[in-house]
């Protein structure tokens, strides 16, 4: 009986691995709409798993979420209550609209709204709407920027690192196929190759 139950937890150990590998951070959504979640189209998200209530997320479309983000669909915190209120807990929807990014290692909390064309820094702790249009960032997560001047910095930096020299690369690619280049082994080389010969202290040209 022993070595049954080894063989079914090493099999257990197995599955969960496989499921693990089974999706990539495209079609990872399919799995979270299995368990409840709405998730639009053309989403990157690179964590394994959404949330201990899935079906109480919602998710736009063009929506990106990098690796170590938390969602928190509750909060474990009533437990101090619970001598007093032995069934209490609290539970909120988190709602991340169209064309939003969520940077690595964040944390967005139970009943928060993420309006669409957001950005969420690094390590941010959301506990509040965000404004559509905003940058937010730190702990708790506030706002820093709007979108829109974001937008013209990056290009700034873009033109003025002689990024653009890569440009004609990825003509008429969309962006599913431009990230899928851009990670590629033989591309990251020539990126390598450039930055480093980059002198990022020199901002004379901005």
């Amino acid at each position: 009986m022993t070595f049954i139950r080894l063989l079914k937890g090493v099999i257990n150990i197995l599955c969960e691995i496989y499921q693990l590998y089974k999706y990539d951070y495209i079609t990872i959504g399919e799995k979270f709409r299995q368990q409840g979640a709405k998730i639009g189209k053309n989403c990157f998200i690179q964590i394994r798993n959404l949330a201990s209530e899935p079906y109480l997320v919602e998710i736009g479309e063009n929506v990106s979420i990098a690796a170590g983000v938390t969602l928190i669909t509750h909060d474990g915190a009533s437990v101090v209550f619970r001598d007093e209120y032995p069934l209490l807990r609290y539970f909120g929807k988190i709602i991340i609209e169209d064309n939003c990014f969520i940077g690595g290692g964040s944390v967005i909390t139970a009943g928060v709204r993420i309006g669409k064309n957001s950005i969420v820094g690094p390590m941010s702790v959301v506990i509040k709407d965000v404004k559509s249009g905003s940058v937010v960032i730190g702990n708790p997560a506030i706002q820093v920027s709007t979108v829109e001047k974001y937008k013209e910095r990056c290009l700034r930096e873009w033109n003025r690192q002689g990024l653009n020299k890569f440009e004609n690369l990825f003509e008429g690619m969309n962006k599913i196929e431009v990230q899928r280049l851009m990670t590629s082994k033989n591309f990251r080389e020539k990126l390598k190759e450039h930055l480093l010969s980059i002198n990022f202290s020199d901002k004379s040209k901005s």
